[in-house]
């Protein structure tokens, strides 16, 4: 089985990815420590290419009638309020 073990550098630091033929996870994750990798991850590829995670996905969209039903309920609440509030609101206003 192939596998890709993604991790860093002991003496340096820096980003690594190597890949193994390998019999299981745990061989691969060995075969990368003696290289002198400390181990952050390891995929299988055996079947072929394993996404990234900083490939991109597809942005779902906010439709527009969303907010304007928001909106909408908004000002609703706020009539609402005005008129049941009113006659408490009128004689502050006439001072």
């Amino acid at each position: 089985m192939k596998f890709v073990v993604v991790g860093q550098n002991r003496s340096t630091g820096a980003r690594m990815s190597m890949e193994f033929e390998a019999e299981s996870k745990a061989a691969a994750e060995r075969k990368a420590t003696q290289a002198g990798m400390s181990v952050n991850r390891v995929e299988d590829i055996t079947d072929g290419y394993v996404g990234k995670a900083h490939d991109p996905r597809p942005r779902k969209r906010k439709s527009g009638s969303g907010s304007l039903l928001m909106l909408l309920i908004v000002l609703a609440i706020l009539a609402g309020a005005a008129y049941f509030l009113w006659p408490r609101i009128q004689p502050m206003l006439h001072r």
